[in-house]
């Protein structure tokens, strides 16, 4: 998976798990709707030994992208979710330049909730399939290209007034390729609500990713094999009922095979009716 999808889809990951409030149901006949915009920008990665390096050549690899979630509540336990990611990919260096627009990996799913008796703590799993919207002929490209699948359990809390958290696991396998990957990982947050409906919360991810093809690219786009560890912190507040905006910046701590920097992300929770 190339350097954006996987900033994306981490994104994606930090981002709605905890829009949500810690992952409770949407509810019956309610629609949440939440457009985003993202950028990222690297110039150096974590080499396979986990060493920072500097891209060769003043290589820089830059990500931009909208993208629109959606989740509806099909009943009081049961979700359905989407995403559609677009992306705008610029690689290069002092001898060439690639860029390339397009939508990334489609994903659809849904969700389970199972709630405790005072109704404060949840029990999640989860299921989505990725499916890509374009083909890698050139590059660079906007993902492996690779029809995939997800699972994911989640428990999701309020450690006490005001606060919530969410942990979570999940195994992901793409299919198209025999080199797959396949990937596990692992994510938590924690909330802290404020006055005047502010709030703040703190994230952590990690996500290893399995290959027979462990070969490294510079151009990040081709790496299967890799692992990534990633921190986060997004304020909101809420400015209606129905609308509270956020903002998110996220920074990989360590990794191997991938690339380092520092990432913001813009994004709306809208809720309706």
């Amino acid at each position: 998976m190339n350097l954006a999808t996987r900033i994306s889809i981490l994104l994606i990951l930090v981002c709605f798990s905890n829009m949500v409030k810690a992952d409770w149901p949407v509810g019956k006949k309610r629609l949440v709707l939440s457009p985003s915009y993202n950028y990222s920008s690297t110039s150096s990665y974590f080499d396979q030994d986990g060493k920072v390096r500097n891209a060769v050549n003043g290589g820089q690899f830059t990500s931009k992208g909208f993208g629109l979630y959606g989740a509806t509540g099909v009943s009081r336990r049961v979700d359905l979710f989407f995403s559609v990611p677009m992306s705008f990919i610029n690689s290069s260096d002092i001898f060439s330049e690639q860029t390339k627009t397009g939508v990334g990996d489609v994903m659809v799913g849904a969700s389970f909730h199972t709630p405790s008796e005072n109704l404060k703590k949840y029990f999640t799993l989860k299921a989505q399939l990725m499916i890509p919207a374009y083909s890698n002929l050139t590059s660079p490209y906007l993902g492996y290209g690779s029809k995939g699948a997800q699972i994911a359990a989640n428990y999701s809390f309020l450690p006490k007034k005001g606060n919530f958290a969410v942990v979570e696991g999940s195994v992901a396998r793409y299919f198209d390729f025999a080199d797959g990957p396949t990937q596990l990982g692992f994510n938590t947050s924690y909330g802290f609500e404020l006055p005047k409906f502010q709030s703040i919360t703190l994230a952590f991810n990690h996500l290893s990713s399995f290959s027979s093809n462990k070969i490294f690219s510079t151009n990040l786009n081709s790496n299967k094999d890799y692992m990534m560890g990633r921190l986060s912190g997004s304020y909101g507040r809420r400015i209606s009922r129905t609308l509270t905006p956020y903002i998110q910046l996220s920074y990989s701590v360590y990794g191997r095979n991938v690339g380092r920097g520092l990432s913001a992300s813009v994004f709306c929770l809208v809720r309706l009716p």
